[in-house]
């Protein structure tokens, strides 16, 4: 999207230049899922927030900063709550975080193991091809380890390029969401 667009939605501060995602909430509960009774600064997000931080931060260009900016309607302003609500924030995207990095390990290791088999099945292909005995029976035997090697080899390369650009890109969002500063304003 270009940046005039984007300023159709957004506001930007004009001392930063940041991009300020506006949150209007009656009042301090709104953030939090409601279901989750836990203290504020280890409870699940309400999730159409979760989502719409996410879809907010996707918008904007990485290069941009934002800032999260909570306007809330019928509430006094305490400032314990708001530094609990913003200590419960900055843990759930720490530990979405965490899970992200957590899958690329998996996925490291998936990459490995298939990049052994596929080396392994593709020396056995070529063993097979070299021995004499029984010519059809190796012949059918080394053209399905050929193709067992290319496709795993296959899949360790779309673990690598295709499955963890969504990742990169999710971590690359919860850090810029981690690192936004949070304000509030009070009608």
């Amino acid at each position: 999207m270009s940046n005039k667009f984007l300023d159709q939605f957004y506001t930007i501060d004009s001392d930063s230049g940041d991009y300020i995602i506006e949150i209007n909430l009656e009042n301090y509960d709104d953030i939090f899922n409601t279901w989750d009774s836990s203290v504020y600064n280890i409870r699940d997000l309400d999730s159409s927030l979760k989502s719409f931080l996410e879809e907010c931060s996707h918008d904007i260009k990485s290069q941009k900063n934002i800032k999260l900016r909570f306007n809330m309607q019928k509430q006094e302003r305490n400032i314990d709550m708001e530094k609990n609500i913003e200590k419960g924030i900055r843990n759930y995207f720490n530990y979405v975080l965490y899970t992200t990095k957590r899958d690329f390990s998996n996925i490291r290791g998936r990459v490995f193991l298939y990049i052994i088999i596929s080396v392994l099945f593709t020396t056995l292909s070529f063993y097979l091809q070299i021995s004499d005995n029984e010519k059809v029976i190796n012949e059918i035997i080394s053209l399905s380890v050929t193709v067992g090697g290319w496709v795993f080899l296959w899949e360790a390369f779309s673990l690598i390029f295709i499955q963890s650009s969504d990742l990169w890109k999710k971590r690359k969002q919860y850090k810029r969401i981690l690192s936004a500063p949070i304000v509030y304003r009070y009608h």
